[in-house]
């Protein structure tokens, strides 16, 4: 389905890397989300073992503005952090059930 890439921006320091962060999530629940966001971030560059909250409605990876910026280029889709995420998980927890 999509790929979205929220706009929390938001400064912080995660570990070693000072940056400002969103969010990369898939739309659709279960494996095929997993298998979608995994394919994109492979794209991106980004590893796999830094999937967070893996295998539930709110799985997602931590990006930079750098690479939110790539991946807004390879077609995810923008949407607003808050409100359009959260429904975004609701519909995802209503297929899936988690």
């Amino acid at each position: 389905m999509a790929i979205h890439i929220d706009d929390m921006q938001l400064p912080a320091r995660v570990g070693p890397v000072d940056g400002v962060w969103s969010h990369l999530l898939s739309d659709l629940p279960g494996e095929a989300g997993t298998a979608e966001l995994l394919a994109f971030a492979d794209r991106l560059g980004i590893e796999a073992r830094w999937i967070q909250k893996a295998g539930t409605s709110t799985e997602h990876f931590d990006v930079t503005e750098p690479t939110r910026q790539r991946a807004l280029a390879l077609g995810a889709t923008p949407i607003r952090y808050g409100r359009e995420v959260a429904a975004l998980t609701r519909a995802k927890r209503e297929v899936s059930g988690r």
